[in-house]
């Protein structure tokens, strides 16, 4: 049955005049006016600095240049190397750490004693200062008084560079940064596990499936919804980074340029160099970045069922 546009106007009168509504409204509307003021004006004021050539001391006398930032974003070297970087940084980290948290909430869900105590244990780095976690690994890695080069010195495996190699840096970053986040992510996916009907698994076992079967055929089907937002939000992490790759390398984005991400392009560009207006047109291209690529994982992963 189609509703006409007399039916809607006339369901839209009867919500208006019931008092639940405006008792609703009235309710809502601090949080409404505090998300406008404080969230969506800062985000039409920055996009005209994306616009201007933004002056600091005399923002009203700022001259009007278009689009001419979003030209020169796309013709800077350094935009380009950002964008290798932060793509290879997301793309290591979503694969490091989906395999990583499912197997250990894998683990935590077939535990009956204890569980609780496990979760905090693993969720202990997540609530520490990552500034602390990077000083601490950076500690760590020193290539030649670090503890971690020691212990592979004493076992006959030469030592490696982590932070100072072109090659290890970025990975070596991420490693800790998988460390550091795991717990986040196992708590939630191991939630999503126990919420999984427990009939579903003895269904599977009359039938005669094993433990791998059991996990390709229940739980990862089931857990569909679970793991399409713990697949986002690992995404958004590392679209998003920017303290480790600034505390831990001895140069912020370096050796050279190989921990280079585009928050840090955006921190440099801003504060450094004083380029305000450039700075915030590369804000908005980062922005559109993870908003594509947020969509196109749930057009992807997010499943047309629920139970």
């Amino acid at each position: 049955m189609v509703r006409q546009p007399g039916d809607r106007l006339t369901e839209t009168r009867r919500i208006l005049r019931k008092p639940q509504f405006w008792f609703g409204l009235a309710v809502l509307s601090p949080l409404i006016i505090w998300y406008v003021w404080f969230a969506f004006s800062p985000i039409l004021r920055a996009f005209w600095m994306a616009v201007v050539e933004y002056k600091i001391l005399q923002p009203d006398q700022s001259p009007f240049v278009g689009l001419r930032h979003f030209r020169m974003l796309f013709e800077y070297n350094l935009f380009w190397v950002s964008i290798r970087n932060t793509l290879v940084y997301a793309a290591v980290f979503y694969a490091g750490m989906v395999p990583l948290a499912l197997f250990v909430s894998a683990c935590l869900t077939s535990v009956t004693r204890g569980r609780n105590f496990y979760q905090f244990v693993i969720f202990l780095p997540v609530v520490v200062s990552l500034v602390a976690i990077s000083l601490l690994f950076k500690m760590l890695m020193n290539p030649q008084l670090g503890q971690i080069n020691q212990i592979l010195k004493s076992v006959g495996i030469p030592p490696s560079q982590f932070l100072t190699s072109h090659e290890t840096a970025l990975y070596s970053v991420i490693g800790v940064d998988i460390w550091k986040a795991l717990g986040f992510y196992v708590v939630i996916l191991t939630a999503g596990m126990l919420n999984i009907p427990e009939e579903m698994y003895d269904a599977a076992k009359v039938d005669g499936a094993g433990i791998w079967q059991r996990f390709w055929r229940v739980t990862l089907p089931l857990l569909g919804h679970t793991l399409t937002l713990v697949s986002v939000l690992i995404v958004m992490h590392g679209l998003q980074v920017f303290t480790q790759v600034v505390v831990m390398p001895s140069q912020a984005g370096g050796p050279g340029n190989a921990t280079y991400v585009m928050n840090l392009l955006v921190y440099n560009e801003a504060f450094t160099n004083l380029r305000f207006g450039f700075a915030t047109a590369t804000a908005f291209t980062l922005f559109i970045f993870v908003f594509v690529i947020t969509v196109v994982q749930l057009r992807i992963l997010r499943p047309s069922w629920s139970y």
